[in-house]
């Protein structure tokens, strides 16, 4: 299913007929999103509890704002099925937002709104989080959660192996 994004007496509108962040436009997207998860999920989803105090653990950040370096070729508009890696040392000029499904202004002035970096950064320093993986992801605006799962799965590989304890996840 396509999206479309147009102005329409200043809101965000999702179709071309349904105001994005109304409370209708809310269900609706519950409504396409939710059988497709229940498709995939084939068994209930076990909760992982962490394993060792925050203060000690280390964290990335994954965000499905459509968040990526400038440097990068930005994500499909039409539904990308992949992911972008961002260092952890990107600055907000460093970051570009490629996504058609929310009203972005607000997140172009200060990206923590769709990627808290620097809020994560503020913890490391103040000792809340043991430390900030060394990478973080940016996912674009899918359609299909079928044709997002392999790159699901690649981060998750990616994750596992870099031996981070906790991912934050951030919707766009």
């Amino acid at each position: 299913m396509r999206a479309k994004q147009m102005k329409a007496g200043g809101s965000a509108v999702l179709f071309g007929m349904i105001p994005v962040g109304t409370a209708f436009g809310h269900w609706v997207s519950k409504l396409i999103a939710l059988p497709q998860l229940r498709r995939l999920v084939t068994e209930e989803v076990p909760w992982t509890p962490l394993r060792k105090p925050l203060s000690a653990s280390t964290v990335t950040l994954i965000s499905t704002g459509g968040v990526h370096l400038r440097s990068d070729c930005p994500f499909s508009l039409n539904g990308d099925p992949t992911f972008r890696v961002i260092p952890k040392g990107a600055q907000q000029a460093d970051l570009a937002i490629s996504h058609q499904a929310y009203d972005k202004t607000d997140a172009l002035r200060d990206i923590n709104l769709v990627f808290p970096i620097e809020r994560l950064r503020e913890l490391e320093v103040e000792r809340v989080i043991g430390r900030l993986s060394d990478v973080h992801y940016g996912f674009g605006l899918m359609g299909s959660a079928r044709r997002l799962m392999p790159a699901i799965k690649e981060v998750a590989r990616r994750i596992s192996e870099s031996g981070v304890d906790l991912a934050l996840l951030v919707p766009a």
